[in-house]
């Protein structure tokens, strides 16, 4: 089944369509929420995920549906680490989505879809110049939304380490939005 065929039964009322959602996109939006939470909280926080989903189409009618769910879902991840009080991660944390939308966009382009492809063509260009061990820690920490404990653990680099080549990454990556290039 298409995603558009999903929206379809979405729009429609039909509760095959959070079936076939579940099917299709549970295991990687579970993987995503039990980056952020513990089990439990990664399984309830996909339900709430659904939820939205089914309270939001109609009227929202989305064009890229599995990135549409993993943003409510980073959302809905966020609002139930901050009612617990329980952030893992400091107060440095400036994830893609923060660096991205921090960034001038080319006034030249004319919608936010045009800006999404100029900041993802940037994105992979960027990508493709770091050394592969940079590389690695940048997806890990923006992409996987790893702790740095996980990444430097996983990396063998020390925490240290680790939160100053992020920092560094960060900062290339916010320069070469600005520049386009």
């Amino acid at each position: 089944m298409t995603d558009r065929q999903i929206i379809e039964l979405l729009q429609r009322r039909d509760e095959r369509g959070l079936q076939e959602l579940a099917v299709f996109y549970g295991p990687r939006l579970l993987r995503i929420a039990e980056g952020l939470l513990s089990k439990e909280d990664a399984e309830e926080c996909v339900n709430d995920t659904y939820l939205a989903l089914w309270n939001h189409i109609p009227p929202d009618e989305p064009e890229n549906l599995p990135a549409y769910m993993i943003q409510i879902l980073k959302n809905r991840a966020r609002d139930r680490l901050r009612a617990q009080n329980a952030l893992k991660r400091s107060a440095e944390i400036m994830e893609l989505s923060d660096v991205l939308s921090s960034s001038i966009p080319d006034p030249s382009l004319n919608t936010e879809e045009d800006a999404i492809w100029a900041a993802s063509d940037v994105l992979n260009r960027f990508l493709r110049g770091l050394p592969k061990e940079k590389r690695i820690l940048f997806v890990l920490r923006f992409w996987y939304e790893k702790s740095i404990e996980e990444i430097a653990e996983t990396l063998g680099f020390s925490v240290a380490k680790t939160t100053k080549t992020l920092y560094r990454l960060k900062d290339a990556f916010k320069k070469a939005l600005r520049e386009g290039s």
